[in-house]
């Protein structure tokens, strides 16, 4: 029998590693964990539930949509990613502990009383679907109270298809008494408004007050105003909000209970206070305060006596239009606005083509004319431009609606707007060139059977205009133009080359440097020094470039040969009196540095001329 051999301790090492590997692959994936905790199990038709989605174990976590759920109203309130890290250092030794998560907040609001259930939710977690558990919940009605009412009312019991009734809700409790703390408003009504085909828009109720309180209703805040009513001869405090709904499906729209869910003060005992004085203390406890039901009849919009032309309209409406200016010159534009207000959705209409209507064939009408659109206003604007001076008014707009309160289509119509348009005058190249009176006019446009037509004739036209340039260049004032600039340019560059090779007569620099001395006299301040010096050099060497410091002045006496203890003393020379001018030097010294100045002139003219 054969012995198995063991294996080698390196193979045996890198088992090990690829199993824990696998092992942590394996505890990895059955880390992932998904919960769905409820913030109770019992409570009241249209008191709002608290639902946690938890994800354990990853972050990479795509949100489930409910959808619609029997006996709940749901609201996604967001969520995020669940992360921790922990670093632990012990004995020198480090420790990292990354733990990833997912949290997912939703609102479930029971709509119906009994025994409910809140199904298993499918969440997409690291691309693996997962489950939670389904969780029971039960419902119970809720109760009017004496001192805590909601109320629900419409202004019309039955409305047309797509025309706008006013709901107004209205929370009313004992002026005795008051809520703490609102918890929630479920209005099934306004929080199934998709799904019905309403919308609503808050309003303010005519008799509100200035100072509105916020409340959430169906997922947006709500302004209520502050009111006061008589409820069997009790005073009551009201809170209301008005919303305008659009039903679009004929047939009977039954609006569920509203609630609302809150702490209030239930009423008062008698206690003693510190003093043992007998004080009134409030009694709280939690309301959960329900509607009345409401039914609306929505009516079908007759299919008799339809326009083509419908807008979509309907509600009561007027009409309006505005142009501005009404003076104008043919193809200048005129801003026109069609204004449409009234009771209705106007966010339905749909804006007509003016250049199809009667009239406005007149016209060019611009094709960017935009609706600005609001609940009850809507205005159209357009620009104009008149074809021709014979238009003296800009017709009627026709819009058709279907009149609610008259129960068929109607015809709107804007009064007609009077305008003036003036011709305008074609701008000839005439005009242009701006032609003087007394030209003779030309002979008018001859038709000919055949040949070339001579259409003008005049004395300005037996002028040959055309342009040579031989003949130019033969005239006087043509040779002149061609030549006097490049004549002009070599006489000054002789002239130049001219001075420049002129010899100088010698002993000219230095004499004009003492006069210059002599007239400055005897008390020449030391700028006018430093400036004959300067003077003397250029006109003793003639630079291309002024001569301005030592330093220009010693590159050319060298090339002339002065010596050095020459341009050495020119170089103390210009030193003191650089020092002179800034007030180093001043009187008998001053003469003395003219003295130099002359003294070094001669030395570099008999140092030159060896």
């Amino acid at each position: 029998m054969l012995a198995r051999r063991p294996a080698p301790a390196p193979a045996r090492f890198l088992l090990g590693v690829l199993l824990a590997c696998a092992a942590a692959a394996a505890a990895g994936a059955q880390d992932i964990t998904v919960r769905a905790e409820v913030e109770r199990s019992e409570g009241y038709v249209g008191e709002p539930l608290r639902v946690r989605v938890v994800v354990a174990g990853s972050d990479q976590v795509s949100a489930p949509d409910p959808g619609v759920i029997a006996g709940f109203s749901v609201r996604a309130l967001g969520g995020g990613p669940n992360n921790s890290e922990i670093i632990t250092t012990i004995n020198g030794r480090t420790t990292r502990e990354v733990s990833r998560g997912y949290v997912l907040n939703y609102q479930f609001t029971p709509t119906e009383a009994g025994d409910l259930t809140i199904p298993a939710l499918t969440l997409q977690v690291a691309g693996q679907p997962q489950r939670t558990r389904a969780i029971p919940i039960r419902a119970r009605a809720p109760q009017e109270t004496a001192d805590y009412r909601l109320r629900l009312s419409l202004a019309r019991e039955q409305v047309w298809a797509g025309e706008p009734v006013l709901l107004t809700t209205t929370w009313m409790w004992n002026s005795e008494l008051e809520p703490k703390q609102v918890h929630g408003i479920s209005h099934p009504l306004l929080d199934d408004a998709a799904a019905h085909g309403l919308d609503f828009e808050p309003q303010a109720p005519a008799a509100g007050r200035d100072d509105p309180v916020s409340l959430p209703v169906a997922g947006r805040d709500v302004r209520w105003h502050w009111g006061r009513t008589r409820v069997d001869g009790q005073p009551f405090t009201t809170l209301s909000f008005a919303a305008a709904l659009l039903p679009e499906r004929p047939g009977p729209l039954r609006a569920a209970p509203a609630t609302v869910v809150f702490d209030g003060v239930a009423g008062y005992r008698q206690a003693r206070d510190f003093f043992g004085r007998t004080v009134r203390q409030p009694v709280r406890q939690r309301f959960v305060v329900p509607s009345n039901e409401l039914t609306l009849t929505v009516k079908a919009l007759p299919e008799a006596g339809r326009p083509a032309e419908f807008s979509g309209l309907v509600g009561s409406f007027e009409l309006t239009a505005e142009a501005a200016p009404r003076e104008v010159k043919v193809g200048d534009p005129v801003e026109f606005t069609v204004t449409i207000a009234g009771r209705g959705d106007l966010r339905r209409l749909r804006a007509p083509d003016l250049s199809a209507m009667p009239g406005f064939g007149e016209f060019r009408v611009s094709a960017d004319a935009l609706p600005a659109l609001s609940a009850r206003r809507a205005a159209l604007r357009h620009t104009l431009r008149a074809l021709h001076p014979e238009v003296t008014a800009i017709p009627p707009v026709r819009i058709n609606v279907f009149d609610a309160e008259l129960g068929r289509y109607a015809e709107l119509a804007s009064a007609p707007i009077p305008i003036t348009v003036h011709p305008t005058r074609e701008v000839t190249l005439r005009d242009v060139e701006g032609a003087a009176a007394d030209q003779a006019p030309s002979a008018p446009v001859a038709s000919r059977r055949e040949g070339i037509a001579h259409n003008y004739a005049g004395p300005m036209l037996l002028v040959d205009q055309r342009f040579a340039v031989g003949s130019f260049a033969a005239s006087p004032g043509g040779l002149l133009a061609l030549f006097a600039a490049p004549l002009a340019l070599a006489a000054a560059r002789l002239a130049l080359l001219l001075r420049r090779a002129r010899p100088r007569r010698p002993g000219a620099a230095l004499a004009a440097l003492r006069r210059g001395l002599a007239a400055a006299g005897s008390e020449a301040p030391p700028p006018a020094l430093l400036a004959a010096l300067r003077a003397y050099l250029n006109d003793s060497l003639q630079p291309a470039r002024a001569v301005h410091d030592f330093a220009a002045a010693a590159r050319l006496l060298r090339a002339r040969g002065v010596e050095e203890a020459a341009l050495e003393e020119l170089r103390a020379l210009f030193a003191a009196l650089e020092a002179a001018r800034y007030g180093a030097a001043a009187g008998a010294e001053t003469d003395h540095l003219g003295a130099r100045l002359v003294a070094w002139a001669e030395r570099a003219e008999r140092s030159a001329r060896r």
